[in-house]
């Protein structure tokens, strides 16, 4: 659980980062299959797997996961499963996921053992391909403008607070027209929060702080954070745009310069993407439109 006040947003925005890591610039296709053989191909990290052996098969829905964490299994011990997760019927968790199948294989079979991406788009499954519904899509960044004063400004790892006396509104959009990124922790007022607590709730996460939620609103080609790992899982839900990723998917344990196998992600609206803590990975928005995502860390 995770206070939301300005010390613990900001851990929960760079926790644990590998800040003198150069950020490895990866290149996308959308698919729900990643092959070693389409271009795929990242500079210092060429060895991108096959998902053949990887898929997983839910509801008709494809995902893809990555290689099991190995040496990072052991700081997962302290996740807490809701106890009742699987017999509460289409929950905001099963909005998120896409249904209650997928979000009951996720808690039994992926949630702390590996990396896994769930596709909205890249699906035969006419139910899972509707997108969610606002407010968990789309962005309404005047909104929190007006109501939330712990805006972060971020381009490659920089960091500065919105100060509202000397940045305008108009200010914040042309900044992050020019590449920048808003980073913005969920806090009580916004019009996210009430979102947030069903999700607390549903995570059995409602004490005193709940989960950690945070917006990420990034301008074309923007990097907010160079290559890092959080300290707790982080689900990340696409809400506008595209988002491209690269990911740990080997060599778990090791610091970022050992690594030497990494996956690639593109993430659309409604996607969602599981990153279990201790897993290194960065984000690149939209070389055209930019991106915004919510990450939910518990």
């Amino acid at each position: 659980m995770k206070a939301d006040t300005p010390t613990t947003i900001l851990i929960a925005i760079a926790a644990s980062a590998a800040s003198a890591a150069a950020f490895i610039t990866p290149s996308f296709a959308c698919s729900s299959v990643v092959s070693s053989e389409s271009d795929t191909a990242v500079a210092s990290a060429p060895s991108v797997i096959s998902d053949e052996e990887n898929q997983i098969l839910v509801d008709g829905v494809t995902e893809f996961s990555c290689n099991d964490i190995g040496a990072l299994r052991q700081q997962q011990a302290e996740l807490q499963l809701p106890s009742d997760y699987d017999t509460k019927e289409n929950d905001i968790l099963a909005s998120l996921f896409g249904s209650n199948e997928i979000r009951n294989d996720f808690f039994k079979n992926i949630l702390g053992r590996r990396v896994a991406y769930f596709p909205r788009q890249c699906t035969n499954n006419e139910q899972h391909q509707q997108l969610l519904k606002p407010p968990m899509s789309g962005f309404d960044l005047s909104s929190f403008y007006d109501t939330n004063d712990w805006i972060s400004l971020r381009k490659r790892g920089s960091q500065d607070m919105l100060d509202k006396e000397s940045t305008s509104y108009n200010d914040l959009t042309d900044y992050i027209a020019g590449g920048g990124s808003a980073i913005i922790p969920v806090i009580p007022g916004d019009y996210l929060h009430d979102t947030k607590e069903q999700i607390d709730h549903a995570l059995g996460e409602e004490g005193e702080f709940g989960t950690s939620m945070n917006i990420y609103h990034s301008g074309p080609s923007a990097v907010a954070l160079n290559i890092h790992y959080d300290a707790y899982p982080v689900i990340v839900l696409q809400l506008e745009g595209r988002k491209e990723w690269i990911i740990q998917n080997g060599n778990f344990g090791e610091t970022v310069n050992g690594i030497t196998d990494w996956r690639n992600v593109t993430l659309t609206e409604g996607d969602l993407l599981y990153i279990p803590q201790g897993v290194y990975h960065a984000a690149t928005g939209d070389p055209e439109h930019g991106s915004t995502h919510v990450t939910i860390g518990w």
